[in-house]
């Protein structure tokens, strides 16, 4: 396992899905896959119809200018099987938490067909029909189209620009967090790092949040940090490849909380990041000076691909 100390960012990359750059209906037409990440639910014995609840990350951006893939893109959706031509349904053959621990290997889903990812940006069209895989084309072991299932997004939790022009990275390793189960319920969560500037990295984690603490004080995880695509900042850590989460290895502490999330108690109150005190960083939240750090256990490493283009592995 993988332990460490780190403090919420406190972000949500995908607010207002208002975009740097246009985003005409019909633009970025190319094959858009998917990555499969499921979450907490009842695992089907018999109805292979039941759909696999999950996030879906968009497999793989890319940092070029003219790239119909140039944003990093987490949705929140549904993935249902259909019958094949023979009238058959296979259902899906992946771990279904909480049942199954671990996810252990990659899933995918893509649509045979190009589709429009501006049209996707902009919700103008929320599903899609295509193939499940048992891995992905950057998978060692070969991968098999094992059923046909529509997808049905429901949210767009995280699209971000990647601007081929940005060079300036974060001073610190970024990653923004997906839970997998409700709060008070589950600890597992997925995180992604944040690409922001070339050549930057797409890794997928798999780890527990434990051992939350506000100004020394035990507390449970704030409902406002369980929250899709918040960000986590880890100021012992580097922002480049050599830094990455790595399950099995253990770390010093702590962290650091930034301005871009908003309180939705109080939401014209941001938390303010102060300047680093010893091992932890004050925040600002709802004029009362807290920090809030927590423990974090990496339990696996489910992806991770090397940019600008994103087609060689970590």
């Amino acid at each position: 396992m993988f332990s460490l100390l780190l403090c919420l960012i406190c972000s949500q990359a995908a607010a207002g899905k208002e975009y740097p750059v246009p985003i005409p209906s019909g633009g970025r037409y190319d094959v858009h896959g998917w990555l499969i990440l499921p979450i907490d639910q009842e695992k089907p014995e018999e109805n292979k119809n039941t759909p696999l609840l999950g996030y879906f990350s968009h497999h793989v951006p890319e940092l070029y200018h003219h790239s119909p893939h140039n944003f990093q893109i987490i949705v929140k959706g549904s993935l249902t099987p259909i019958e094949s031509v023979k009238g058959e349904n296979l259902g899906f053959q992946i771990p279904y938490p909480p049942a199954d621990s671990l996810l252990t290997y990659e899933y995918s889903f893509t649509p045979p067909s190009p589709f429009s990812l501006n049209d996707l940006l902009s919700e103008s069209v929320m599903t899609y029909n295509g193939v499940f895989y048992n891995g992905s084309f950057d998978t060692p072991y070969e991968r098999y189209a094992t059923t046909m299932a529509t997808l049905q997004i429901d949210q767009l939790t995280t699209a971000v620009y990647l601007n081929e022009s940005e060079t300036e990275g974060f001073d610190h390793l970024r990653y923004l967090s997906y839970p997998r189960g409700s709060i008070g319920t589950s600890t597992d969560y997925y995180f992604a790092h944040e690409i922001h500037a070339q050549p930057d990295f797409d890794h997928i984690v798999h780890v527990q949040i434990l051992d939350c603490s506000m100004n020394d004080d035990v507390v449970d995880l704030p409902s406002w940090a369980h929250t899709e695509g918040v960000s986590w900042d880890f100021l012992d850590f580097s922002n480049d490849l050599s830094s990455k989460l790595v399950a099995g290895q253990v770390v010093p502490p702590p962290a650091c909380c930034s301005n871009h999330w908003r309180n939705p108690e109080n939401p014209t109150t941001p938390l303010q990041c102060a300047p680093k005190k010893a091992e932890v960083a004050t925040a600002t939240y709802v004029s009362t000076e807290e920090t809030l750090s927590c423990k974090v256990k990496v339990l696996e490493s489910l992806h991770c691909m090397i940019g600008p283009g994103f087609m060689d592995n970590c």
